[in-house]
């Protein structure tokens, strides 16, 4: 699956190999989702940052609803995280015409002594440059 549109996120430090992503994906004024959708789906995948293409796991979400939590189990290594929403969507100002596309996030996550348990993505879609 390719995004449409990828954004890097900054480098984010674990302490544990069991944490939480929070993932809250907004709309922007004057767009709105088509929902409920089976094709509206959130995948969460998990590359080793050593070896890139190579994925540790994958989790789909049909439909989610925004916030959301997702677990994660890793072996303790660094990675980067992939967030990738794929929705259909409408301008609010012409709803008859559906829009069909997907934003991936990348967030490169560090596994340290940190204490921290959860990694957090809140963001705006942004619809507007696609």
């Amino acid at each position: 699956m390719k995004a449409q549109k990828t954004i890097t996120q900054e480098l984010q430090h674990i302490g544990t190999t069991e944490y939480t992503i929070q993932v809250d994906l907004l709309f922007p004024k004057g767009y709105s989702l088509v929902t409920p959708l089976h094709a509206n789906r959130l995948h969460v995948s998990y590359e080793h940052e050593e070896r890139p293409g190579e994925q540790q796991s994958h989790i789909i979400r049909e439909d989610p609803e925004f916030p959301i939590g997702v677990p994660v189990r890793s072996k303790g290594e660094d990675a980067v995280i992939l967030i990738d929403y794929e929705f259909t969507y409408v301008k609010d100002d012409a709803p008859e015409k559906e829009l069909k596309t997907h934003v991936q996030y990348k967030l490169p996550v560090k596994v340290e002594d940190s204490g921290n348990e959860e990694i957090f993505l809140s963001a705006t879609l942004p619809l507007d440059e696609l």
